[in-house]
């Protein structure tokens, strides 16, 4: 009924405008004495025309008509912001119902802004994802113009909104997202400052009574000397491209085709090791209270029937976040039942034994 209604006014008011035209077209045309002549018709009505769309031809030659002509230039002016005001609504109405659209996303994961990076995560993320898909929305305030590879999936979301608005991430489920990746928004002035206010936004999310969930956030950092800020605001990993370039460019230099190393162990793909997590229980829980030597010999043991996807261990996850490498005998005694195992392998590993 209330649409219906909507409808009848609508064309209630367009038979008005159309009639207050033409009122006006005759008036001036009476005015300029235009009725006595054919071409004095077609003159007035050019120049009526001339008028409606922004511009002011000769005056005519009575105040009258002048004054009409006046009033068709404000009338063409309302006239055609309505259009236009009228086309932006349906787009920007289309716009939202597209966001509506967007199903409710669990253990997907959130990218905040958009970069010449991105691209080249997204791919990663998704050659990481290829055994357990797993969906992935892109958050960003400007529009995305190299998303046209994408757009066929449906698994990778594109939603145009600010990243540091507590509603926008709340719409977005970015409690129950595995993990949000915070890009430098390489458009603003203080990419850094900006991821900041996003991850205090996300740890506002985290305190919502009946929501609270430690939400891993990953951070681009772009001035080193802010990496204390964005570490205060909640970023659980602080990620400096540039920091990590000038170790690889170094060790390169020490040791030649290092860099090819450290290419293969950061690029996702079938034929290509990857560094994986295997969290406590999903191990034997006999392996508790080994030494590393021991744990090394099981792996080993463990790799020679399952040459399919051989493993190698690298090290130990302590269970308060402690990273350790091939580690000293000094450094670790024995595997706790909290310790996740550090292995190397072509493709994910999330339960052995």
């Amino acid at each position: 009924m209330k649409n219906q209604w909507g409808r009848l006014k609508f064309g209630l008011v367009s038979i008005t405008v159309f009639l207050a035209l033409v009122f006006l077209i005759v008036l001036l045309l009476w005015s300029e004495g235009a009725f006595t002549s054919r071409e004095a018709v077609w003159e007035t009505l050019e120049n009526a025309i001339i008028v409606l769309m922004g511009e002011y031809p000769d005056k005519p030659q009575t105040i009258t008509g002048q004054v009409l002509q006046l009033l068709l230039l404000l009338f063409g002016t309302f006239a055609f912001g309505a259009i236009v005001g009228r086309i932006s609504s349906f787009f920007v109405t289309r716009a939202l119902l597209q966001e509506k659209a967007l199903k409710h996303f669990n253990d997907h994961i959130i990218i905040c802004n958009w970069n010449e990076k991105a691209p080249a995560v997204l791919h990663q993320l998704l050659e990481a994802n290829k055994g357990h898909p797993r969906d992935i929305v892109i958050i960003s305030a400007s529009g995305v113009e190299d998303r046209r590879e994408f757009e066929d999936r449906n698994d990778v979301h594109f939603v145009q909104a600010d990243p540091t608005h507590h509603a926008t991430l709340e719409k977005l489920q970015a409690s129950q997202a595995k993990a949000v990746i915070l890009l430098a928004d390489e458009e603003t002035e203080g990419p850094d400052e900006k991821n900041a206010l996003i991850a205090l936004a996300i740890k506002h999310l985290e305190q919502t009574p009946g929501r609270q969930k430690d939400i891993h956030v990953v951070g681009e950092l772009v001035k080193s000397d802010r990496h204390r800020h964005l570490k205060e605001a909640g970023v659980d990993e602080v990620i400096s491209a540039r920091d990590y370039s000038s170790g690889i460019i170094a060790q390169s230099a020490v040791f030649r085709n290092m860099s090819v190393v450290y290419q293969q162990l950061l690029t996702y793909s079938d034929d290509s090791n990857e560094f994986y997590f295997i969290e406590p229980g999903k191990y034997p829980s006999y392996l508790q209270g080994k030494t590393f030597a021991e744990l090394s010999q099981w792996v080993s043991d463990y790799r020679a029937s399952n040459g399919d996807n051989p493993l190698l261990l690298i090290g130990v996850k302590q269970g308060n976040g402690r990273i350790l490498l091939n580690p000293k005998q000094s450094q670790f005694e024995h595997l706790s039942a909290d310790d996740a195992l550090i292995v190397m392998a072509f493709r994910n590993v999330e339960q052995i034994g």
